[in-house]
């Protein structure tokens, strides 16, 4: 099946959830192969939806996709799909992973690690990069997964395990 083959919505969807800054409708449209006002006619039901924010600026209206509204989202799929256990055993290991991390590189976050690569050859830098940015990741990862176990305490009878 093809990119075209696949539902207008959905190709305005996933291409609008993919920005990484602020686009028309217009654009998007190009992107996703429709027609503007396809486009704008699914952008705006997901703006209605929270999935995207909708920017005015100035005679243009800019989409971009709801970080909250995602945040939100992925704390519910993890609370829902992972036991109090299996979000604790998660936790341990990601402290384990970034403490590591700070003791090997004698740096106490991702941007210090970021720091350190014009001091060593461009291999390490690279790799280093690569460390940091998946330091970035896991962090949110930590995040999101302290938010899913506060559910367990707030709301303890509402949990639905998804299969």
């Amino acid at each position: 099946m093809t990119w075209t083959d696949q539902p207008a919505a959905d190709r305005v969807q996933w291409v609008a959830e993919s920005l990484s800054e602020p686009q028309t409708a217009h654009w998007v449209a190009d992107e996703a192969e429709v027609s503007p006002a396809t486009a704008r006619k699914y952008l705006e039901k997901l703006a209605d939806e929270r999935q995207l924010r909708r920017l005015e600026n100035g005679e243009r209206t800019l989409y971009s996709p709801d970080h909250v509204t995602q945040y939100l989202e992925e704390v519910r799929e993890v609370y829902e799909a992972h036991s109090v256990d299996e979000l604790a055993q998660s936790l341990n290991e990601i402290r384990t992973q970034i403490e590591s991390w700070e003791a090997a590189y004698d740096v106490s976050t991702p941007n210090a690690l970021r720091a350190t690569i014009t001091t060593v050859d461009q291999a390490e830098a690279e790799r280093r990069r690569d460390i940091a940015i998946e330091w970035d990741h896991v962090e949110t990862r930590l995040d999101i997964i302290e938010d899913a176990l506060k559910l367990y305490d707030r709301f303890p009878d509402d949990r639905q395990v998804v299969a």
